[in-house]
């Protein structure tokens, strides 16, 4: 008898997404075909299904753990979720799933490391412009004007960079799915595949 082969997944995150703007819930004015194609063809969709808490991280740690946001006090965006509690990146990588892992975080400690939830935590090489500005995006303020100045307070990061005739598109959500695209292509042979992908967009960025 042969063993079943586990199907590969990929965990779409994005951040602030209302569940009504998508083409085929009828929204006139939302163009998403990827996403209704996946509905039509490999998927699911919801039309009454509610985020458990109005802030991300502890909705992300209620849809990681299982658990209700009050479970385990998991109620502000600095109560994540701690190393002995349920994940499930941890359970898939501990199943025998290669989880990459590229995007914002949101859900587990950073100073506790990584390696218990994903076999990669992506990080692009072409690091791309800040989409928070500096202080939100590791402390950097290179961008800030000088104290008492009119440009302190700026979330001006500067101007973007591009080639001649080229549409300038790339950012830190765009450096995570062309990440991720090169995972799928170069997936190991010999383990289901995972990807984790909690991009930002469309909450509002804090940078121009």
């Amino acid at each position: 008898m042969t063993k079943k082969k586990k199907p590969h997944i990929i965990l779409f995150n994005p951040d602030q997404w209302r569940g009504d703007v998508l083409g085929h819930m009828g929204n006139p004015a939302a163009v998403t075909p990827n996403l209704d194609e996946i509905t039509r063809e490999d998927g699911v969709s919801f039309r009454n299904a509610f985020c458990q808490n109005p802030v991300c991280t502890p909705s992300r740690c209620s849809f990681m753990s299982g658990w209700y946001p009050h479970v385990r006090g998991h109620r502000t965006m600095y109560h994540m979720m701690s190393e002995e509690e349920p994940v499930l990146l941890k359970t898939l990588k501990n199943n025998g799933y290669h989880v990459w892992w590229g995007g914002k975080n949101d859900l587990v400690p950073s100073e506790n490391g990584f390696d218990e939830y994903c076999d990669i935590k992506y990080v692009p090489e072409n690091q791309p412009k800040p989409m928070f500005g500096g202080i939100f995006d590791g402390g950097e303020d290179s961008w800030r004007g000088l104290p008492g100045s009119d440009t302190y307070y700026s979330f001006l990061v500067g101007k973007l960079e591009k080639e001649q005739g080229e549409a300038y598109y790339y950012d830190s959500d765009w450096a995570n799915i062309f990440g991720a695209i090169e995972q799928i292509k170069n997936a190991p042979e010999d383990k289901p595949l995972c990807i984790y992908l909690p991009i930002l967009y469309p909450h509002p960025p804090y940078a121009v």
